[in-house]
């Protein structure tokens, strides 16, 4: 199982890593170092979920449970940021000055994206090998 989540969770880091230097620099300068931890803070909530929900399709993909299991990892994909964005916000620390919430919506738009791209593919390939057997 492992090896096969290797090539989708290689792709997904790296989505997420490409913009973060930036949105690293744009939160610095608004916000100071406390913006960057803000930054690194959503994309680990962001590409932890994602990593969560696709581990749960490349797990159940080849069994009858394969859409079960992509509702629940969209279910965790969405949650978990969500919901820890919404009590940050509401906890008004220095996060949520520096402007965490929106940070995790950028990052849970562009998880959103790749993971779900990854999953359709991780998908259709085990149709494919389910109609040939």
């Amino acid at each position: 199982m492992l090896t096969q989540l290797r090539g989708p969770a290689l792709a997904l880091t790296i989505a997420v890593a490409l913009p973060t230097p930036l949105l690293a620099w744009y939160a610095h300068t608004q916000h100071g170092a406390i913006g960057i931890q803000a930054v690194l803070f959503a994309a680990m909530i962001c590409w932890g979920s994602s990593l969560g929900a696709l581990t749960l399709i490349v797990t159940y993909r080849r069994s009858p449970y394969a859409m079960h299991a992509a509702m629940a990892g969209i279910g965790l994909r969405t949650g978990i940021p969500l919901a820890i964005g919404a009590f940050l916000k509401q906890a008004e620390g220095p996060l949520a000055e520096a402007g965490v919430f929106g940070m995790i919506m950028a990052y849970y738009l562009l998880t959103l994206l790749v993971e779900t791209v990854l999953a359709a593919r991780l998908l259709q390939s085990a149709a494919n090998v389910s109609k040939a057997s």
